[in-house]
C-alpha cells in the first residue's frame, strides 16, 4: 500500500526537488497531494470511495443528519427493500404527520428526510460515497487502488508546477494526470454498474 511518505518522494522525484528544498518541502508537498486527493475525488463516483452507515431513526422523526464524511448518497435501504428517491419539492408536499414505514427520501440540506414520518425505530443500510481523508502521517495511505496512486503524484506535480509558474511542466504533467484519468475511469466501468445518486444540495449526478 502506498503511503504519504512514498507518495511525497514520487512527487519530489517528478518536480525534480531535493529533500532541502525550502520552498517546495515536505509540509508544502503534503498540501498539494491533498489538494490532488480532492480534485481526483470530484471527478468521478469512485468505487473506492463507497462505504456503508447504518442509522437508526427515531419514532416521529422524519430526519436523519448525513454522516461528517459523507459526499453523496448512493442508496438507500430498509431490509432488502430499497427507498425512492424523490426531489425536495415532493417530500415537502407529503404530509410530514403521515407516519409509517419510510417509502421514499430525498436530501434537503445536511439531512436525509423520510416519508411517511417513521412511526417506530427502523434501522437503515445507507451505501454513500465518503470525502477523502486527509493525509497527515508519513503512514497515511489514501483510500485509492495502489495501482492508481500515480494519478495523485501527476496532479500533486502539476499544481505544484502551477505554483512555480512553470507551464511547460504543468502542461506535461497535465497530460500524464488525464491519462491516468481514463485508468481510473476504465476500472470504473468495471467495478460499478449504473447510478442515480444525490449529491448536496442544488447539484444532481
Amino acid at each position: 500500500m502506498t503511503k504519504l511518505i512514498q507518495l511525497r518522494e514520487q512527487v519530489r522525484v517528478r518536480i525534480g526537488v531535493p529533500v532541502v528544498d525550502s520552498f517546495q518541502d515536505g509540509p508544502v508537498i503534503d498540501q498539494y497531494i491533498n489538494h490532488a486527493l480532492d480534485t481526483i475525488e470530484s471527478e468521478a463516483r469512485w468505487p473506492w470511495m463507497e462505504t456503508v452507515g447504518q442509522p437508526v431513526t427515531v419514532a416521529d422523526t422524519d430526519t436523519i443528519a448525513v454522516p461528517s464524511d459523507w459526499s453523496a448518497t448512493r442508496s438507500l435501504f430498509i431490509d432488502d427493500d430499497e427507498l425512492h428517491l424523490r426531489s425536495p419539492a415532493d417530500i415537502h408536499l407529503w404530509n410530514p404527520d403521515d407516519r409509517g414505514r419510510p417509502q421514499v427520501w430525498s436530501l434537503i440540506g445536511s439531512n436525509l428526510h423520510l416519508r411517511p414520518t417513521p412511526d417506530a425505530v427502523y434501522t437503515l443500510t445507507h451505501l454513500y460515497y465518503k470525502t477523502p481523508t486527509a493525509l497527515s502521517a508519513d503512514t497515511d495511505a489514501p483510500d485509492m487502488p495502489d495501482h492508481l496512486t500515480g494519478a495523485i503524484v501527476a496532479k500533486a506535480a502539476e499544481l505544484l508546477a502551477v505554483r512555480e509558474d512553470d507551464r511547460g511542466a504543468a502542461s506535461a504533467h497535465l497530460a500524464e494526470y488525464v491519462g491516468w484519468l481514463r485508468r481510473m475511469r476504465a476500472y470504473k466501468r468495471r467495478t460499478t454498474g449504473p447510478l442515480r445518486v444525490r449529491v448536496r444540495e442544488g447539484s444532481w449526478v
